[in-house]
């Protein structure tokens, strides 16, 4: 099964009707795809996927709140 790919002319058009902000998210989206610039390593971006949760010793206790075991002493 093979995917169409859509015309250059037509991406070309696209883009000449993104706002600003929208062709630097392009311009990085593109530069991560291509690694022109600095090299690809998947985990330098890891912290774009972190969630706040408001719990200050996550890391410490991991155990209590992923398997519900006591909280470990300090």
């Amino acid at each position: 099964m093979t995917t169409l790919s859509p015309p250059k002319k037509l991406i070309f058009e696209m883009i000449e009707r993104l706002p600003a902000e929208q062709l630097q998210q392009l311009w990085t989206f593109l530069e991560q795809l291509t690694g022109e610039g600095r090299p690809v390593i998947p985990l330098y971006h890891i912290h774009n996927e972190a969630i706040a949760t408001g719990v200050g010793d996550l890391a410490h206790q991991h155990d209590h709140y992923l398997y519900g075991q006591e909280k470990r002493d300090a």
